[in-house]
């Protein structure tokens, strides 16, 4: 201090930037001008604000994304720093929205393919089992000739066993049929052993027509017959990036109904960006409200009931968000919103054939 009362320059002990004589912050990094030390007070009082700034920020955000339409009038008139950015409020609520799903939902899905995965395991190991009983008992009815009771013995525990060697498992694959021009399903029965056992290559090379699509295809449905609980995670993970690159496409459609309102491409991409933030977290709501049993403490609600007022509420908010956002009279809204509906129905199923259809191959 008695350096600085002399004239000696300040500079930031941060980004050592020249600082004035004057003044408690850094112009250039906006970091306290300090010596770099600090009173245990002082440290408490920045750990406060700090929390309370972010909590207030996010408070903020939610009770403006309620408020339809609101949040994005809102960032577009400047407020930018009052609430949290666009696409990280959507990736968040996203993020949110899938990890509820794959836990009330995907979960028990999981659940029941792993345990068909598992009966095919158990049949091939039963299988080489039943291998090895075989010669066993070829070497134990050599060894006792005389025995009247081994080979009554040796049949009950067979049939105890049971022979899973002749079981098959019916797969499909498509081909296309150049006479009739369409895809068909071409089927074929595998012993429970090679649904297993078999190395991929070979198995898709024995069962297969011999060409490419066939091969990929069948190496994948041997892969999700071995370990198709994995598959579902791997979906579920690849839907979150359906939303995203659905995203654009959404932007797009408002930027075309909407072409005459002179808005810029973003001002719909923002739009749609809260939007969905709004629906995930509604969804997620009902959803956690569904796997808790809601409709078992309350009595009013069943599950149906729920989920069929979040997917009415979600629809009523996109309708009065389109309304103050885009500000049009109630019936050009209601007609552009209805076009809204009919086309994110089509575009959010191609993009789900899509996925599904890129996470079979890549899986």
């Amino acid at each position: 201090m008695e350096n600085e009362a002399a004239g000696t320059p300040r500079y930031c002990h941060n980004c050592h930037y020249p600082l004035p004589p004057y003044g408690e912050y850094c112009s250039n990094c906006g970091q306290k001008y300090t010596t770099g030390k600090i009173p245990v007070w002082e440290l408490v009082r920045d750990f406060i604000e700090s929390v309370l700034n972010i909590d207030s920020k996010i408070f903020r955000t939610l009770g403006a994304l309620f408020n339809p339409g609101k949040l994005t009038i809102q960032y577009f008139k400047g407020h930018h720093k009052r609430y949290v950015p666009p696409l990280r409020l959507f990736f968040v609520m996203a993020i949110v929205h899938f990890a509820v799903l794959g836990y009330v939902g995907f979960d028990e899905l999981e659940q029941q393919v792993n345990e068909i995965t598992e009966r095919q395991w158990k049949k091939a190991h039963l299988a080489d089992f039943r291998d090895q009983l075989d010669s066993a008992r070829q070497i134990v009815e050599a060894a006792y000739p005389n025995e009247p009771v081994l080979a009554p013995a040796l049949d009950s525990l067979e049939r105890i066993l049971g022979d899973s060697r002749s079981d098959s498992l019916t797969l499909g694959y498509f081909v296309f049929d150049a006479d009739s021009v369409k895809f068909t399903v071409k089927t074929v029965d595998i012993s429970s052993r090679d649904a297993v056992e078999m190395p991929l290559d070979s198995f898709a090379a024995t069962y297969g027509d011999g060409t490419f699509m066939s091969q990929i295809q069948l190496r994948q449905v041997a892969k999700f017959n071995r370990r198709g609980g994995n598959f579902t995670q791997f979906v579920l993970g690849k839907l979150i990036w359906m939303v995203v690159l659905m995203m654009p496409a959404l932007a797009l459609l408002l930027k075309l109904l909407y072409i005459r309102r002179s808005h810029y491409y973003v001002e719909h991409l923002v739009f749609s960006f809260h939007y969905h933030a709004f629906a995930f977290l509604v969804f997620s709501v009902a959803f956690l409200a569904m796997d808790a049993g809601l409709s078992r403490y309350s009595g009013v609600f069943d599950e149906g009931l729920l989920l069929g007022l979040a997917f009415l509420g979600v629809l009523l908010y996109l309708f009065i968000a389109i309304r103050r956002f885009y500000r049009q009279g109630w019936f050009k809204t209601f007609v552009k919103y209805s076009i809204v509906n009919v086309s994110y129905t089509f575009i959010f199923t191609v993009f789900l054939l899509l996925t599904l259809l890129a996470s079979a191959l890549l899986f």
